[in-house]
This record gives C-alpha cells, structure tokens and sequence, in this order.
C-alpha cells in the first residue's frame, strides 16, 4: 500500500487559499466548488517579482494538490501560454479534511459556538434565567446543536430556550410538536429525540409526548363468521401503504380472508407506542365493524395475549424490512407476510423492479438482520443481490394475490 502524502506546510500563500477555498463552498449549491486563481483570489500569483518567485508559488501549490483535498484544473496548454493564462482554478475534493488542515471553522459552528458564548455570559448576568447546570446544558449543545436555529439574531434563539425553559418548568402536559411550534418559530419538529434537552430544561419525565399513532382497522367481514356473528380474527396483518390497505380489504382473499388488517400512519421507529393507551389511537375503517373493537383492544393492550400470529407487509426494500425489524420490538414472533412478500421477490427474480436511486431509496440501509428467519435468509440476501426494489402496490389481490403475467 502506497503511503499517505505528508500534510502540505502551512505557508500564508496555501492557507490563504484553502480558506478562500471552503468559504465559497459554503457559499455554493452546486455540487462542483471551484476557486478560479485569479488577481483577486491569488494576488501572489500575479504579483511575483520573477520568474523563480513565481516558480515557488507553483511549487507551492503542488505540495497543497498532492494532499488530495483538492485538484488543479487548467486549460490545455498552448504555445507561449504561462501558467495564469491557462485559466487556473482550484476544485474542493475534502472539507473536512482540508478545513482541519487550515483551522476553518464552519459558518455553522461559528455561530453554534458564538450562541454557546452568548447564553453563558447572559446567564451571568441573569442568573434567574439559568438552567439547574449550565455547564451541563452548553456541552449538550456543543455535542447536539440546535442546527435549526443557526442564523437567528443571538438574542431571538436565547428567547426562543428561554421559551422552552418556562414550558418545561411549568410542569403543564404538552405534545411535543406543539410545544416545539409554539417556541421555535412556527418549527414543530425541533424537539424530535430531545429527551437530553427536556430534562436539563427542568422539564418532568413524561411532560412532553409525542402524538399517538394512529392505527386504521379492516377487521374480518363479519358475514364470515356466519349470521349474527362477529368474525374474529386469526392473525393480525399490518401493511405498509395505504393503496395497498385500502386494496386488500376491499379484495378478502383466502390468504388474509380472517386477518385483521391494520395501516399504521406514519409509523416509522416508534413501535412501542402501539401497545400504550396513550400512544395509539384506533379508527375503524367501517363503522359496521364495531363489534369487533373489544376484541382488538384486547389483543393489542393487554401485554398477556401473545398468542395472535402478526406479520408484516411493506415495499420490497430494505427501509420496508426495517419495519419489521422496529415492529418486532413489541411483537416479538411477527414475520414477513409470505403470500404478499413471496410474490413480490419474484417480480424481482423475473427481473421486474427499480434500481434505489429511482425512486428516492438511494439512502436506505441495510438492516442486516430482521429477527424473521425467512426474511433474513430469503429476502435480505435477494435485495443484495439484486440492488433493486419492487414497491409492494406491484401485489394484486385479484385472484388470491397472483400478480399478472
């Protein structure tokens, strides 16, 4: 292995254009960032007193190239041409790399760490406004900034904690969004996964609650437990996307004919809130279905009935076998739903689905592992095969689930 290329020496001349350098990029949306080396950005460069001086700028800049952080781009060479008339410009390949080089702070955390200061010299000065530890608070938010509020007028993010501060102190029930618009802005979801904050804030375990999922039920026709008869349930399904819900209640094959159908809205990692009074919210999807609701609460809130088989049915791509990971954290035993998986995998075998990129799943992760044996081994390693997906709506409930040829 060839060795890494030594760190370039930190000369005026190079320091001072890797910084020209990253501010632009800071400035850009563009996913290229080039400096051109012009009399403004390189002035040395045009104002060398010979041809050596100008020698040992190039020499110079070589060593910073050679790092990797950046490349050298000009225009072919012609005859006569010296080297600023070939239109010089430098292009950013390593941040990070070169801002540690360089000592640039970002713009982000130079106003994190302006705030920081800000809020510690106005607790001095108010010291009815500090938190029960300030140090303890100021190192949560140099390891867990408030990105959202980079920009704002010093004094308007410190009335904006000030804000929150009060809310937690009151010790008065809020939903989490909502305390988290009305302190922030109008920002309802700056308070996701801030327990940390909450706490060192004075808030009280349990003071703020995130909003209860909501679960839409399709229980069994009730006609097919005979006359008078609520149909009970023999498994519990829960589908991914609403179309599909929607299709296979409407559609009752043989192979879901006596589940319980359920679409959980915007359920994502928040698993456990399913079986919470408090954190889950029931809507049946027709009101004649009623009767079956004391049956479902049963199951679903009273931790000793264990005994219902759950499965899962989503999109055929690793964010989807990630719900069944997260879904059986509470239900331990639940499995891909076979009738509905099975069919999708061989869409993709048959050469049928979109590469992740397509259809915005280029930063989805493979789980890994789900805890579903046939799943882990049948699913898991057909998506890495592959590299592509096939979106669970491509099932058909029309004639038991076959999908068309």
């Amino acid at each position: 292995m060839a060795p890494l290329p030594a760190a370039p020496p930190r000369l005026p001349f190079l320091v001072n254009l890797a910084r020209r350098l990253l501010a632009k990029a800071e400035r850009s949306s563009g996913a290229a960032v080039r400096l051109p080396l012009d009399a403004r950005n390189a002035p040395e460069l045009y104002e060398a007193a010979d041809a050596e001086q100008l020698q040992l700028l190039r020499l110079q800049l070589d060593t910073l190239v050679a790092s990797g952080w950046m490349a050298l781009r000009l225009e072919p060479a012609r005859a006569f041409a010296a080297f600023t008339d070939r239109r010089p410009r430098l292009e950013l390949l390593d941040f990070d790399a070169l801002a540690a080089w360089c000592g640039h702070l970002p713009l982000a955390q130079r106003w994190q760490r302006q705030w920081r200061d800000h809020l510690s010299a106005h607790w001095a000065a108010q010291p009815r406004e500090a938190p029960a530890d300030p140090a303890a608070l100021l190192d949560y938010l140099a390891r867990n900034p408030l990105t959202s509020l980079e920009g704002l007028p010093l004094e308007d993010a410190t009335r904006s904690l000030r804000a929150l501060a009060q809310l937690c102190c009151s010790g008065r029930p809020w939903r989490l969004r909502e305390a988290s618009a009305r302190v922030f802005q109008g920002r309802s979801k700056l308070l996701d996964h801030r327990d940390e904050l909450l706490r060192l804030l004075g808030a009280a375990p349990g003071q703020f609650t995130e909003a209860p999922i909501q679960l839409l039920l399709a229980p069994p026709d009730p006609h097919s437990a005979g006359s008078g008869a609520v149909a009970a349930f023999d498994e519990v399904l829960f589908i991914e996307n609403l179309a599909t819900f929607e299709h296979l209640a409407d559609v009752r094959g043989p192979a879901w004919r006596r589940s319980l159908l359920v679409y959980a809205a915007g359920f994502r990692g928040s698993a456990r809130r399913l079986r919470s009074r408090s954190g889950c919210r029931l809507y049946l999807r027709a009101p004649a279905a009623a009767a079956a609701l004391p049956e479902i609460e049963s199951w679903l809130f009273d931790a000793a009935r264990s005994d219902c088989p759950v499965a899962f049915f989503g999109d055929l791509d690793f964010a989807g076998l990630q719900i069944l990971a997260s879904l059986r954290e509470v239900f331990p035993a639940a499995r891909a739903w076979q009738p509905g998986y099975a069919a999708l995998a061989d869409c993709l075998r048959q050469g049928v689905g979109h590469a992740p990129e397509q259809a915005g799943k280029a930063l989805q992760t493979d789980p890994e592992v789900t805890g579903c044996a046939w799943a882990d081994e049948e699913l898991l390693p057909l998506l890495r095969h592959h590299g592509r997906c096939v979106d669970q709506e491509a099932f058909v409930p029309a004639e038991g689930g076959q999908l068309p040829a």
